[in-house]
């Protein structure tokens, strides 16, 4: 295992070695929920999380097989039918630069794809409340999207004598409720940033 990322305790999203994605929920008589490879190329899954927003109306029933149907109101389970909360759409990264986006309640297929770094990511963090991730690369160099895919920033190297100082990115975090993003390089230093249009401090 990789990398991964929990929801309330009970379900687990785990990214493999060879670009695969394993869902898991340990409410369920069978653990595993879903398996699929959102990343075309073999290279580890580096980054995983679960996107923000959850609905706690929006529950899904699934039989022993597996089949699921979503409702957004209250319902009344059948013989062999289980209720789980579930958050169903995950991004994904892998260190060959690409970010998947899935929506596991449709299909295994993905539904967006960035091409964020050419075979150097090497971190992702998804913020948990604003629409925005971020992937860091080890070339030096931090990309923030929009959930929809659209680059929002680029946090980059500058070589001059007064210029921004970044190392190459080993991980990121957001802050959970400010849009502040920490950065951590290989050589030991942590920055955080923040966005232009905030309030001097």
């Amino acid at each position: 295992m990789r990398s991964y990322s929990t929801l309330h305790g009970s379900q687990l999203v785990a990214g493999f070695a060879d670009g695969s994605l394993r869902l898991y929920d340990v409410r369920s008589p069978e653990p595993l929920v879903l398996a699929t490879r959102p990343h075309q190329k073999v290279e580890r899954v580096v980054g995983l999380s679960f996107q923000p927003g959850l609905d706690p109306s929006k529950v899904a029933s699934c039989n022993l097989s597996l089949n699921c149907q979503v409702f957004f109101s209250s319902l009344s389970l059948s013989q062999g039918q289980y209720l789980f909360l579930f958050l169903f759409q995950v991004v994904s990264a892998s260190q060959a630069g690409d970010i998947q986006f899935l929506d596991l309640r449709t299909s295994r297929d993905t539904y967006l794809t960035i091409d964020a770094h050419r075979g150097s990511l090497t971190a992702l963090a998804v913020h948990r409340h604003a629409p925005i991730i971020a992937s860091g690369s080890a070339k030096q160099l931090i990309k923030v999207f929009s959930l929809e895919g659209e680059q929002l920033g680029r946090i980059l190297y500058y070589p001059s004598f007064m210029g921004q100082k970044i190392g190459s990115v080993s991980c990121l975090a957001f802050h959970p409720y400010q849009v502040l993003l920490a950065a951590g390089a290989v050589d030991s230093l942590v920055s955080v940033y923040t966005h232009d249009n905030s309030p001097a401090r």
